[in-house]
């Protein structure tokens, strides 16, 4: 599935329309009222009001310290520290790689696990990375975080490391970290083939390869769920 990531669209009131987007059917200009009489208007693209990461903390016990939600929690409760004897990694490592996450999507990079193991691999100072040791990273899972698609919240006292050693989440556990948004309903859940049209030449493309003085300022990112960008 498809994720829209939108980068730099701010609403003047929660749930003000900040983008339209006319070239995604079905449009009432692009429908024939015999063959599909149920058309819609134009889509609305959102932005959402909430962080997409919070600064994390763990205790002398490795514990996390708040509540705590988005992409940085994700990173130090799904990324085991491989090279060095298989800790977790630190709150700071947890913190700079979700931020350079974001810088990448702010900047219509890609989101490969290429990408990502590029990233954790500079901020670990290791070989670590997706499907290095007991890590549990997936690429799909970061672009529901980043696109806001889906709510990652890890409770206070979660424990992190146990005796030197990663403390690794079961799938089930996982899975039941993660959380639909309050605003699911306002985002694009559906894609046929006029979204893939406009992401690769129509009004999406120009959203999304937009610049000013010459540097990326994308109002909107397109990631297909390998990370790569669709446009």
């Amino acid at each position: 599935m498809p994720f829209v990531c939108t980068t730099r669209i701010t609403n003047s009131t929660e749930g003000g329309v900040s983008l339209q987007i006319t070239d995604l059917f079905p449009h009432k200009t692009q429908s024939n009222a015999v063959l599909t009489p149920n058309f819609q208007g134009p889509t609305y693209l959102y932005a959402h009001s909430r962080s997409l990461t919070e600064t994390v903390a763990v205790d002398g016990n490795f514990a996390t310290t708040l509540d705590f939600s988005g992409l940085a929690v994700y990173f130090l409760t799904t990324l085991e520290d491989f090279a060095d004897v298989g800790g977790s990694i630190t709150p700071a490592m947890a913190n700079n790689i979700a931020q350079d996450v974001l810088d990448r999507v702010v900047y219509n990079q890609s989101l490969t696990e290429s990408d990502l193991n590029t990233i954790i691999e500079a901020r670990t100072g290791g070989a670590n990375g997706i499907s290095v040791g007991d890590s549990t990273v997936s690429v799909l899972e970061v672009l529901q975080i980043v696109s806001g698609y889906k709510v990652y919240s890890v409770p206070q006292g979660h424990v992190v490391e146990v005796l030197l050693a990663f403390n690794p989440l079961n799938a089930n556990d996982q899975a039941g970290f993660f959380s639909d948004p309050y605003d699911l309903s306002k985002m694009i859940t559906h894609f046929e083939s006029s979204f893939y049209i406009s992401a690769r030449k129509g009004q999406l493309k120009t959203a999304q390869t937009r610049k000013v003085d010459g540097s990326p300022a994308p109002f909107v990112v397109c990631y297909a769920d390998d990370g790569s960008l669709i446009q």
